[in-house]
């Protein structure tokens, strides 16, 4: 009789056991990290609209935390407290030894930006070799965004000639080049000058140069794990944009949609060497 109790012991742990192995693979919500944006709380609102639309619409429950940068952010993937992380470009090209997409990010349709440099309309510089002291303004943080290697690996030497000054949002850039001194440069991604087409703001501006596209952010996940895990939330994500209200949410976190294609050799081969020479030039971020 203690014989088959023990037995029935043994049985009840094991089927505990995996029991719970099942609820932590499929019954814990996956976790999504993102990095704040200008706003930690309109970051998080928005993030929370989307995480409820696709547990109503699609039954698929999502978490999401807000980080205040990418270190802290890759750190919390690496440890294992998050599940996903919404990664800049920049920061895959340093990290993918260890990290790999699932799914890229559509920002205006594409999964590419090109950053525009811009001068005040009455600006002297007509070619970026007539930049004499100049100020280039980059939006803070810098080590951000793939926006802020492109700009500098670009202008390279010329950087010498030059100061950097950090700006909150895009739109103090706009404003800072168009209502400037006239030796302004702004580096902003073509998206943001397209959605201020037709403000006033713009008719004091130009565009001095167009650089090579950069990769718009990617929704990683360790290398290590199971992709098949997440089957279901990438087949989701990248469904978002044929409903209204996905589109919708979508908007709010400034995506047009997720897709599955994936992310060229020569694409990262490219951004890759972009990143190495702005961190020789300037060092890593901190």
């Amino acid at each position: 009789m203690r014989a088959l109790k023990q037995r029935l012991l043994v049985c009840l742990l094991v089927l505990g056991v995996c029991l719970c192995g099942e609820h932590l693979l499929y019954g814990v919500p996956p976790t999504i990290g993102v990095v704040t944006g200008e706003s930690a709380l309109k970051t998080s609102e928005a993030w929370s609209s989307l995480v409820n639309f696709v547990d109503e619409e699609f039954g698929i429950p999502l978490r999401y935390r807000v980080f205040d940068g990418h270190r802290p952010l890759l750190k919390a993937l690496k440890e294992r407290w998050i599940d996903l992380a919404l990664l800049d470009a920049a920061w895959f090209a340093r990290e993918q030894g260890w990290i790999r997409p699932i799914l890229r990010t559509v920002i205006g349709g594409e999964t590419e930006y090109r950053v525009l440099l811009i001068v005040q309309r009455n600006s002297l510089f007509y070619r970026t070799s007539d930049l004499r002291e100049f100020e280039l303004f980059l939006k803070q943080p810098h080590e951000e965004m793939a926006g802020f290697y492109a700009p500098l690996a670009y202008l390279g030497h010329l950087m010498q000639r030059g100061s950097i000054r950090y700006l909150e949002t895009f739109e103090s850039i706009l404003k800072g080049v168009a209502y400037g001194k006239g030796d302004e440069v702004g580096a902003v991604p073509e998206y943001i000058w397209n959605q201020n087409r037709g403000s006033h703001t713009l008719e004091y501006l130009r565009i001095l140069e167009v650089l090579p596209p950069v990769p718009t952010p990617l929704l990683v996940m360790l290398s290590s794990e199971d992709e098949t895990k997440y089957h279901d939330v990438r087949n989701t994500l990248s469904r978002l944009h044929t409903l209204e209200k996905g589109r919708q949410v979508l908007q709010e976190i400034s995506l047009s949609g997720f897709t599955a294609s994936e992310l060229g050799k020569d694409t990262r081969r490219s951004l890759s060497e972009v990143v190495r020479q702005v961190d020789v030039s300037y060092g890593p971020p901190k």
